[in-house]
């Protein structure tokens, strides 16, 4: 196996040079970077990880805790992270926030990790303090809301995604809308459901309970999008569009209406939130909310990076826009709303 001085000694540079290349710290000139690069290609030399880690107190490892691995939306912000802690030679490994508390403490308190990001902070935050993990390790969050100052955070404001695409859904003469969201305790819990009453709300249009269906956590996939709406048509419910919080329950509300009978966009449309890369794929191609989730994923290691490289001022928070995408899913409202009745006005 070669060493890091093989490596010098093929490049004519010292172990100290081969070593700033490695960890792209102090000044190296490029000719030296290319031939220090070439040798280790050429011995197919392998940095010996836990040597490092020993040396500089770092395992150069973070953990990441996602609320729904199967969720498409978290895949993007996943390879955000990925490609970031590649270019700094970091590794991560991948949690699920449906697991006990057990689970948590362990990757916190016994992992072999140097930071710790959360995709799903509210979700942790019903087991354990934020401001505990963060005393012990650095901590960042990406959150759909934002939070207090203290945490450093990435954010999107998904209550006003959420007004906006139910105000498109208002304009195109669309009264009577199903919500598709998660559950909750109190509404300031779900930024999207407060959206969708803010749109009403602004229009002077009432919420209709019955048209607002609920899911429970980490249950947001088009398979029980489909199975809602399915049952919404079979309850009779009236409805010219359903707006979903996010891309997966759409799709799946896409499927249950056309099996209905339904045509989508002309008697009921549809709209989401995420923009996953299905969809543009699906037919109709849906109407949603972009959100910049590989942006999201590099900008959320760059500054774990940053607590662990002690450059990151306490309480940085960075929010990220959101952009209405309009496609083929969404259609001025028509006369006969699904559950057979005229939308009243």
């Amino acid at each position: 196996m070669p060493s890091r001085l093989d490596v010098a000694r093929l490049a004519g540079v010292s172990p100290s040079t081969v070593s700033r290349v490695l960890n792209n710290s102090g000044y190296v000139s490029e000719d030296v970077r290319k031939r220090v690069m070439q040798a280790i290609e050429e011995l197919n030399y392998i940095p010996n990880r836990v040597a490092q880690s020993l040396r500089k107190q770092r395992s150069r490892q973070i953990a990441c805790i996602a609320p729904s691995i199967g969720n498409l939306f978290y895949h993007e912000i996943l390879a955000g992270i990925q490609e970031t802690a590649e270019a700094r030679d970091y590794t991560f490994s991948l949690y699920s926030s449906s697991s006990d508390k057990r689970t948590y403490l362990r990757v916190i308190h016994e992992g072999f990790y140097d930071g710790v990001i959360l995709l799903s902070p509210f979700d942790v935050e019903r087991v354990m303090k934020l401001e505990d993990i963060a005393a012990h390790i650095p901590l960042c969050l990406y959150c759909d809301r934002k939070r207090s100052p203290g945490i450093p955070h990435v954010y999107v404001d998904l209550r006003q995604a959420m007004r906006r695409t139910v105000a498109h859904l208002a304009d195109m003469g669309h009264r009577n809308i199903l919500f598709l969201g998660y559950e909750f305790i109190s509404p300031d819990e779900n930024p999207r459901y407060q959206g969708y009453v803010d749109a009403l709300t602004e229009k002077g249009w009432p919420v209709q309970p019955e048209l607002c269906r609920f899911i429970p956590d980490f249950q947001d996939t088009a398979s029980v999008g489909y199975q809602v709406v399915k049952e919404s048509l079979a309850l009779g419910l009236r409805f010219t569009a359903v707006a979903a919080s996010n891309d997966l329950l759409a799709i799946g509300a896409i499927r249950a209406l056309l099996e209905s009978g339904r045509r989508v966009p002309e008697d009921v449309s549809v709209t989401g939130v995420d923009d996953i890369e299905i969809a543009h794929l699906i037919k109709p191609s849906l109407t949603t909310v972009r959100i910049p989730k590989r942006e999201i994923g590099n900008t959320l290691m760059h500054m774990l990076l940053e607590q662990i490289d002690r450059e990151l001022s306490a309480g940085r928070m960075v929010e990220f826009p959101t952009e209405l995408i309009i496609r083929e899913s969404v259609r001025a409202v028509a006369s006969s709303p699904a559950g057979g009745s005229a939308d009243s006005s």
